[in-house]
């Protein structure tokens, strides 16, 4: 546990040492804080909208049709999700690409650590990088509950839904960034993946047939859909944990490949 507590502050410093950390951080907070004021924007056109009809109808009811969490929460945190996808690569890049283009990768293959506690800190010390960025935006719900009565269930399980998919970015990560040293080259690799995964829901062939079974499974967006709406589905969870492991799994065969060399 020492090794990977060591590991992982190593992997914090790395971020916080370089000017890209706190430029994505920036981009981060204020991509996220234009959108949510979109949000909010397009709240208040809807709800003048909707008053509108309600006094045109003299049927004040149809301004509960109006779902804060729909129109506000739910677009805000599949916003995050586009934005990580972007953002992702970038963070992910240097993970052990930087090692093998400062050659330090040798001096870590041949200290007294094992393969699978350097990829355990790496993924946690990029884990918590991650988390950083994510934590400041609860603020804007924090302002919505002041000042509205959303449902808690969907912000909640929305956040959750967004650390799955930050699990498998950094997984899929560290991957690409094991197999070159060139970081602009990971950073390419990771995004397509990523990108690959958004998108292949968008194609698929029909949820009848096998096939289309299995590309809606593998699509990411199939397994977001419901949490950011409040609901939670083991087979969500196992999405997240089986694809996250499967990345790391190939990672650690990449790194032992470097012994072996």
């Amino acid at each position: 546990m020492r090794n990977i507590i060591a590991i992982t502050t190593k992997e914090l410093k790395s971020f916080f040492v370089s000017p890209i950390a706190y430029v994505v951080l920036m981009l981060f907070l204020v991509v996220t804080g234009y959108l949510f004021y979109i949000g909010i924007v397009e709240f208040q056109l809807t709800y003048r909208r909707f008053q509108t009809i309600a006094q045109i109808y003299k049927n004040p009811q149809i301004l509960e049709n109006l779902n804060v969490n729909a129109i506000i929460i739910e677009r805000f945190l599949v916003n995050i999700l586009f934005v990580l996808l972007f953002l992702m690569p970038a963070i992910m890049m240097r993970s052990f690409a930087e090692e093998k283009r400062n050659g330090t990768e040798e001096l870590l293959m041949t200290a007294p650590i094992t393969v699978n506690q350097i990829i355990a800190g790496k993924f946690l010390g990029s884990f918590i990088f991650v988390l950083a960025l994510i934590l400041p935006t609860i603020v804007y719900q924090v302002l919505l509950f002041s000042f509205s009565t959303p449902e808690l269930g969907p912000v909640v399980t929305g956040y959750l839904a967004i650390l799955g998919f930050a699990c498998i970015g950094i997984s899929v990560g560290m991957f690409a960034s094991s197999l070159t040293q060139n970081q602009i080259i990971a950073m390419v690799i990771t995004f397509v993946c990523m990108f690959m995964f958004f998108i292949i829901g968008m194609i698929s062939p029909g949820e009848e047939t096998v096939l289309g079974k299995v590309v809606s499974y593998v699509s990411i967006y199939q397994h977001t859909k419901d949490p950011l709406r409040g609901l939670i589905d083991t087979k969500d969870i196992v999405y997240f944990a089986s694809l996250s492991l499967l990345f790391i799994f190939l990672t650690k065969q990449s790194v032992e490949s470097v012994r072996w060399r």
